[in-house]
């Protein structure tokens, strides 16, 4: 289980292990950190404590004697327990057998750079070494019973060598079950920012979880804005101490953590926008050069407008979106043409098959003069949208026997495959989701199936119990995907599969009655959290040990809608 942004520390005394390469506690001088009996007292008041992680940290955790005994402390309260180390007592066999006997859940390596770099910020000559040779052991022992990170820190130094160390780690520590948490800080995140896009180590890493035999890489504290759409970023956490905080601490705050949050540290995204049409209108000319549509709108935005072919006539389309960056933008219409046009009455949302039409860039524009200043024009492709990708869908749900879970199953729009093999038996079927209106409507449509109210993160379904699993239009939904993704694995049986749907952004064409009406159309009580494209996913997949079956990634020549298929290794 890794940290999440309502994650808790306690702290065992001694300066920080989180990762400040200049605590400016001394080591002699620091306050003793939190007794057992505190511990146990500052847990009973924890609020929505099953599950919830709570990491040892230091000065160096190992060196308290009764490390064991507040792992115990942690465990009985109901919570997961996890350490902040640098890792060199691991290196001794008896330590690491202690250890797992307690159930330590999480560990998280913290380096201050490679080699004699990290030597000299934590003034032990050989410690890197040391840590690494620990670090091989434990993984080899523990397995995926203890999820491991190994962050990499830059405080206080440039990031600029960033590549080459990572190049190192991966020589150095297993491919699999480990995973590299690039940890900036302020002073490193604004150094990215002058950098050219050449120079910058997060720009010539963005392909690295391609690799199989790398470490999967995340990035601790990186802004989203300066994100390739391929990499695994964490939001940088706010941890708070439990009960006691460290002398002259920078990074949280000591509180008995009463009213703690555990919402994902994501906030709520919109997936969609609109292009409005306007009363604006230029005639369609078959040849470029007689176009006269860049001469409007001069000097504005053009990835905020389009002409879409109308008969005769060019319409011009306009969105005042707020909800997505220019660059967001761009993509979305002139990246990927991800964009709808909306044939419905104004109030009939989500046909998916004849209300929507796909609205393609028409190439007369590709050799215009004027093309750098211009929105653009489109063209609308007959046929339904998302025909192909709905045709495999059907077609795999079709196919499933055994015990299936769908995880978000409210809208059930499958239902017409589903349906009769529920009912013959040949499925035997468990569907989830967070919204009672949908759930109501789910029973009474398939009395047949067990429905359950709730998300992937708070289901308690046995290990391996099932065969397949769907996650359709679900996966922005979750509250935390990391998560999500390692319980849907563990509910994998061997050799059992888990389908991932989702849609990337998008931009609807619409009439503004049409707008009027979608602004005011009621949704499910469940929120969107994030825009994942395949791309995203595929970490994550590859954390908890899954292989891609299937990949139909989201992109300019297919729909918005990607298609993941992942399989559970068999058993040997």
């Amino acid at each position: 289980m890794r940290p999440r942004g309502d994650s808790v520390l306690v702290w065992t005394g001694g300066p920080c292990s989180y990762g400040c390469a200049a605590c400016p506690i001394d080591q002699a001088a620091a306050p003793p950190g939190l007794e057992v009996a505190a511990l146990r007292a500052s847990l009973a008041r924890l609020p929505e404590r099953e599950g919830r992680l709570v990491m040892l940290v230091g000065g160096e955790p190992f060196l308290r004697p009764d490390a064991l005994r507040l792992i115990g402390e942690i465990k009985a309260a109901g919570c997961v327990p996890g350490m902040i180390t640098t890792g060199r007592p691991l290196v001794y066999a008896h330590v690491r057998e202690k250890l797992r006997r307690a159930g330590l859940a999480y560990l998280r390596m913290q380096l201050f750079g490679v080699g004699e770099t990290h030597d000299r910020a934590t003034a032990v000559a050989g410690g890197f070494e040391q840590a690494l040779a620990g670090l091989r052991a434990w993984v080899s022992e523990a397995g995926a019973a203890c999820d491991v990170d190994v962050a990499l820190t830059v405080r206080n130094r440039s990031p600029s060598d960033l590549a080459s160390e990572l190049e190192r780690l991966a020589r150095e520590i297993p491919a699999s079950g480990v995973q590299v948490v690039v940890a900036l800080d302020a002073a490193a995140r604004a150094e990215l920012s002058t950098m050219t896009a050449g120079r910058r180590p997060d720009a010539a890493l963005a392909q690295w979880n391609a690799d199989p035999t790398r470490p999967v890489l995340a990035w601790e504290g990186l802004p989203e804005s300066t994100s390739p759409a391929a990499r695994l970023t964490i939001a940088a956490r706010e941890p708070r101490f439990l009960a006691v905080t460290p002398q002259a601490c920078c990074l949280g705050r000591s509180e008995d953590l009463t009213h703690a949050s555990s919402a994902g540290a994501e906030g709520v995204r919109a997936n969609s926008f609109n292009f409005v049409r306007t009363s604006t209108a230029v005639p369609w000319t078959l040849d470029s050069a007689a176009c006269t549509a860049y001469r409007i709108a001069a000097g504005a935005d053009a990835h905020r407008h389009l002409w879409l072919i109308d008969g005769e006539r060019l319409v011009l389309h306009a969105t005042d979106t707020g909800d997505f960056s220019p660059a967001e933008i761009a993509r979305v219409k002139d990246e990927w043409s991800h964009l709808f046009l909306d044939r419905a009455p104004a109030g009939v949302l989500d046909d998916f098959h004849e209300g929507m039409r796909r609205v393609m860039p028409d190439p007369t524009c590709d050799a215009c003069a004027q093309r750098a200043v211009c929105a653009r024009r489109f063209h609308i492709v007959e046929g339904r949208p998302f025909a192909r990708q709905e045709e495999w869908i059907a077609r795999y749900v079709a196919s499933l026997r055994g015990r299936v879970l769908d995880v978000g199953c409210g809208e059930q729009l499958y239902r017409g495959e589903l349906a009769p093999l529920v009912r013959t038996g040949a499925v035997r079927y468990t569907g989830l989701d967070p919204d009672e209106p949908s759930l109501a409507a789910a029973r009474a449509a398939l009395p047949e199936g067990r429905f359950l109210r709730g998300g992937i993160e708070d289901f308690r379904g046995t290990p391996a119990s099932y065969e397949h699993i769907l996650c359709l239009r679900s996966v922005n939904h979750v509250v935390d995907l990391d998560e999500a993704v390692a319980r849907m694995a563990e509910l994998l049986a061997p050799g059992g599969s888990l389908l991932m749907v989702e849609c990337t952004p998008f931009a609807m064409l619409r009439r503004s009655e049409q707008v009027t009406a979608a602004d005011r159309a009621p949704r499910a009580g469940h929120q969107h959290f994030r825009n994942a494209t395949s791309e995203d996913v595929l970490p994550f997949a590859r954390r908890h040990a899954l292989r891609v079956v299937e990949h139909q990634p989201a992109g300019l020549q297919a729909t918005n809608e990607w298609i993941l298929l992942l399989q559970r290794p068999p058993t040997d």
